[in-house]
This record gives C-alpha cells, sequence and structure tokens, in this order.
C-alpha cells in the first residue's frame, strides 16, 4: 500500500501522476493533475487557472493550505495529512441544478470512505459529511458564470491523517466538533486509493446522473445517507433565524423544515445549519 509519506514524497514527482493516472478509471476526472507542496488555497488556484488549462476534470491537490476556504468567507483549517483537493467541471447543464454538485461531492465522499475503511459516515445538508455527528469533511462550490469562462469547482477538504486537536482548537463555535479518518479507523489511510476512489464516484453521478438531468436520483441516494429527517435543527440565514423539525429535501434541493409555529419553509440559502441533539 502506498501511504501518506509515501505520498509527500512524490508530490515534486512525475511518478505520483503516473501512477494516480494508472489507478483511475475515467475517462476524463484526473486526467489533468497539478500537486502542490503547498498553496494559499486549491479553490483559489483552480478558478484563476487560464482557460488553457482548465479542462474539464482537472484536479488540484495541495499537501496543505495557509488560506483554505470555507462557505461564506470562512477559513478552512488545512494542516499537513489532509486531503485537500479541488476539481474543475465545465458544467453542460442548467444553472438551477448547481446545488446538486454539492450532493454529488458530498456521496462520492462518503461511498469513498465506507470503500477504503468501511465507516458509515451520514450527510448534514447540503454538503457536511459526518462520523458519530462530528465533522470530517465538506465541500464547496465556487461558480463562474461568465460566457466565455464557465467554469465551476468543487472543493473537497477531509480531515484525513491528522488529529482532530489541530482543528478543533481553533474553531469558535462550540455546535461544531470535527474528527478525522485517522482517529476514526486507528491508523493513516492510504490518500492515494481514497483519492482514486472519491474521483471515480464523482464521475459516476455526474455523468451518468447530474449530466443526464437525474437530479430525484441524486436526492434519493443523498437522502439514504442522512439521519437528519425528523431531526431538530436550527437555520440561520443572516440575522433571521429559523427552528424546526426537518421533513425532507425537495426537487431542488431545498432543504423542507416543519417550523415551530406549524408553517412549512424551504430553505435554500443559509448561513449555518445546527442540528440539535
Amino acid at each position: 500500500m502506498i501511504w501518506w509519506d509515501d505520498y509527500m514524497i512524490l508530490l515534486d514527482e512525475p511518478n505520483f501522476k503516473t501512477r494516480l493516472s494508472k489507478l483511475l478509471r475515467t475517462s476524463r476526472i484526473g486526467k489533468s493533475i497539478f500537486l502542490f507542496n503547498e498553496l494559499d488555497s486549491t479553490q483559489d488556484y483552480a478558478m484563476t487557472l487560464p482557460n488553457s488549462e482548465s479542462l474539464h476534470g482537472t484536479i488540484v491537490i495541495a499537501k496543505k493550505q495557509n488560506m483554505g476556504k470555507g462557505r461564506i468567507g470562512r477559513t478552512w483549517i488545512s494542516p499537513e495529512g489532509g486531503l485537500w483537493m479541488s476539481i474543475i467541471f465545465r458544467p453542460n447543464f442548467s444553472v438551477d441544478n448547481i446545488i446538486f454538485l454539492q450532493f454529488i461531492g458530498a456521496l462520492a465522499v462518503v461511498n469513498a470512505i465506507h470503500e477504503i475503511t468501511k465507516i458509515d459516515c451520514k450527510l448534514k445538508w447540503p454538503n457536511d459529511v459526518l462520523i458519530n455527528e462530528k465533522k470530517v469533511c465538506g465541500i464547496l462550490v465556487d461558480v463562474n458564470l461568465e460566457k466565455e469562462n464557465k467554469k465551476i469547482v468543487m472543493g473537497i477538504g477531509l480531515n484525513a491523517n491528522i488529529d482532530s486537536s489541530l482543528i478543533n482548537n481553533f474553531l469558535n463555535d462550540g455546535n461544531i466538533k470535527v474528527t478525522t479518518l485517522r482517529e476514526e479507523c486507528g491508523n493513516d489511510i492510504d490518500l492515494l486509493f481514497l483519492i482514486k476512489s472519491i474521483l471515480e464516484k464523482l464521475e459516476h453521478y455526474y455523468d451518468d446522473l447530474l449530466s443526464r438531468g437525474k437530479t430525484l436520483e441524486i436526492i434519493d441516494s443523498w437522502k439514504e445517507k442522512s439521519d437528519m429527517f425528523g431531526k431538530e435543527i436550527i437555520v440561520y440565514d443572516g440575522d433571521e433565524k429559523f427552528m424546526g423539525h426537518v421533513i425532507d429535501i425537495d426537487q431542488n434541493g431545498a432543504l423542507v423544515m416543519k417550523l415551530t409555529d406549524g408553517s412549512v419553509k424551504n430553505i435554500i440559502y443559509y448561513s449555518d445549519v445546527s442540528i440539535q441533539t
């Protein structure tokens, strides 16, 4: 097996790209690979790549990020040992379906983790991957819909071979706790094969479902991996706060809540979603 220490040695060598390319069973995703020991942000790097280098399926991986990106401008703490990766998509579907990119990214990660570790993860709407109610991975989607440079970049931040204290000690939100694959498995994970698994599953969901408009199948698959339904949650949208129970995910990917006053609300735009325990 190829362990993370081997991966770090190979970051500057074409050998790593060759190994990953030989392992990958994809038609487009991962055919162009950018590898770095250190970046401010794989998302920013991918978003600013010129068109000539932004082929569909191009991936950017960094051993560590100095200014990793989370949602709504937050910093994603990205020490050595994690999987910090961005994937470029050239969309061939309606902009209305962009929300489903978060869903297929989370599904690819959940299924890859299970394949490699046998751990059953759960999904939190719309883009978090949890193990035992602790966050192990987040998905970020950045969009550029300019006509001449239509591009979507999906960022995957996965706490793999690191100690959760490196992240938890810097979190200001007491409602969020993180875990890592190392801590859940009791050993380090082979990131080369984890990357391979994620990319192959991502291409399946993108090519076979999203590109063909099969969004209901994506929603059904996502719901099977989530245990949010029936739970009490709080949704923050700017200065507004909504409390209630999760009923469903609708056909547009919105979270459907029954609020405490008995009304039903569909949530698309939000700042935070907190599950009450």
